[in-house]
């Protein structure tokens, strides 16, 4: 009796979502690659979902965006950790928002934006705030 090789039920529904496993990374150590270079550092995006390579410090305030959801205002509560972004390679921050919820986002992934005059401004214009 002839039994078909079992499919992997990713591939059936189209959608191939394999984990994307957060590793540990030393910041010191750490290569921006191309986003450390001077004109991205000065660089400000033009939207609230355009990836803006941004590096955080623990305790900064931040603006996350939920999938799905809104913006939410939270702060960096942890040592940041490496993984595959939109962007390649990038940095995904612990962050603390809402009452008691915590997940890591990537500015990278334009997910993550921090509390600045500029980001409070188009959160104004997008009828956030």
């Amino acid at each position: 009796m002839y039994k078909a090789p079992k499919k992997d039920p990713r591939s059936i529904m189209g959608t191939d979502r394999r984990p994307n496993p957060l590793r540990y990374v030393n910041l010191k150590e750490w290569d921006d690659g191309a986003y450390g270079d001077v004109s991205f550092k000065e660089f400000q995006p033009d939207t609230l979902e355009e990836p803006w390579p941004y590096r955080f410090e623990i305790g900064d305030s931040v603006w996350i965006h939920s999938t799905g959801y809104d913006w939410y205002q939270g702060k960096i509560s942890g040592q940041a950790k490496a993984a595959q972004t939109k962007m390649g390679d990038g940095l995904f921050w612990p962050v603390t928002y809402g009452r008691n919820k915590r997940r890591y986002a990537a500015p990278l992934n334009g997910e993550l934006k921090p509390d600045a005059p500029r980001i409070r401004k188009m959160l104004e214009e997008a009828g956030v705030l």
